[in-house]
C-alpha cells in the first residue's frame, strides 16, 4: 500500500469516526458501526471503509483490534435474504458525444472555468484515470509518462506506461494544460475538477439524471480505441491495464466518435502487456475457437508439463483425476 493510498484511508477513517460519533474507537464500536451502515454503501466501498478503519487501528498500535475489524463481515452480503438491501450501483455515463462535449467546453470557457477545462481536456485526450493526472510527466517533444494509480506493491495490477503523441501541437497543448492544472490555486486540483464538473454539468443539463464525469471521457477513449484496428495489447497499454480482458469494460465500439491516430503506446509497455497475457489461449485469425480446440490445447500443454516433470524428477507424475 503506497503512501497516497494510506493518506486517503486516514481521511476516510477520520470522517467515519466523526459521522458516527466515535470519540474513542474500539474494535467493538467500529465493527458495530460498520455493520450498522452496511446498507448505506455499495459493498466495494464498505470494504474500503473496513480497510481504512483497520489501518487506522494498526497505525495507533492496536493490532488485535485491527484484526477484529478486518474480520468484520458485511451483514447484507453475507445473508442471501438481505442481499435485496444492497445499495444500487450509481449509473455512470460511459460515452460523451461530440455535441455534448462541444457544448460543455464552450460553457466552461464562457464561465471562465479554466481549471475544469484543462482537466477535461487532459482526460479526453489521454484516457488516463483522474488520479493519474497529478503525476503526468512530459518527456522531450512527444512522450508522456503516466504512473499507474492502480499499481500494487506485488506488481499484479496497474501498468505504468509511456504514450507517444504524434501530433506536436496536441502534445504542447496538453503540456500547457497540465501546467495550469497542477498550479491551480486549490489544495487538491484534481478533486476540485471532479466536484466542480459535477456542479457545472448539473447547471448545464438540469433535467438529466446521468451526466458526464471525468471517467466518461476515459470510457469514451476505450470505445474509440476498440473501434479502431489497434491490437488489444496496445489498447491495454494505453489504458493502463496489464490484462487485455480489462479492455472489455469500456464502451461499445459503436459509440466511438473520433479517431485516436495521434496516440500510441511505446514498444516496451506493449511488450509488458504481451508477456503478461502470453499464457492465454489464442486462435488463428479467421479460425473459430471451439471447445474441442481448447481441449486439444490443454492436452498439449499437459503433455509438455508431464515430459518436463519426468525429465526433472526422473519419475512419472501423479495422475490428474
Amino acid at each position: 500500500m503506497n503512501e497516497k493510498t494510506k493518506e486517503e484511508y486516514r481521511r476516510l477513517a477520520k470522517h467515519f469516526y466523526s459521522k458516527h460519533g466515535i470519540v474513542k474507537p474500539t474494535a467493538k464500536t467500529v465493527s458495530d458501526a460498520l455493520k450498522h451502515c452496511a446498507a448505506d454503501y455499495r459493498p466495494d466501498y464498505w470494504r474500503r471503509l473496513r480497510t481504512a478503519l483497520a489501518l487506522a487501528a494498526e497505525e495507533s498500535g492496536f493490532y488485535k483490534a485491527a484484526n477484529k475489524i478486518k474480520a468484520t463481515v458485511n451483514p447484507i452480503t453475507a445473508d442471501s435474504k438481505k442481499r435485496i438491501q444492497i445499495k444500487t450501483k450509481q449509473k455512470r455515463q460511459k460515452t460523451v458525444n461530440a455535441a455534448d462535449e462541444k457544448q460543455l467546453l464552450n460553457y466552461l470557457v464562457d464561465e471562465k472555468e479554466s481549471t475544469v477545462f484543462v482537466g477535461v481536456t487532459l482526460v479526453s485526450h489521454l484516457g488516463c484515470r483522474p488520479a493519474e493526472l497529478r503525476n503526468l510527466q512530459f518527456i522531450g517533444s512527444c512522450y508522456i509518462a503516466i504512473p499507474s494509480a492502480k499499481k500494487t506493491a506485488d506488481g499484479t495490477r496497474g501498468l505504468d506506461r509511456i504514450l507517444e503523441i504524434k501530433d506536436n501541437s496536441i502534445f504542447n497543448s496538453l503540456k500547457e494544460c497540465h501546467e495550469m492544472l497542477i498550479n491551480a490555486p486549490y489544495s487538491d486540483p484534481i478533486r476540485y475538477v471532479q466536484k466542480r464538473l459535477d456542479t457545472l454539468t448539473q447547471r448545464l443539463w438540469p433535467k438529466r439524471k446521468v451526466r458526464p464525469s471525468l471517467y466518461s471521457w476515459r470510457h469514451q477513449m476505450g470505445a474509440d480505441l476498440k473501434a479502431s484496428d489497434m491490437p488489444r495489447e496496445e489498447i491495454s497499454a494505453i489504458m493502463g491495464h496489464q490484462s487485455i480482458n480489462s479492455v472489455e469494460v469500456y464502451g461499445n465500439p459503436r459509440s466511438s466518435k473520433s479517431s485516436r491516430s495521434y496516440i500510441k503506446p511505446d514498444k516496451e509497455t506493449v511488450q509488458k502487456v504481451k508477456q503478461r497475457n502470453s499464457h492465454r489461449l489464442t486462435k488463428q485469425i479467421g479460425e473459430e475457437l471451439t471447445l474441442q480446440k481448447i481441449s486439444e490445447e490443454i492436452k498439449i500443454k499437459q503433455q509438455k508439463y508431464s515430459t518436463r516433470h519426468r525429465s526433472e524428477s526422473g519419475s512419472e507424475p501423479d495422475q490428474l483425476l
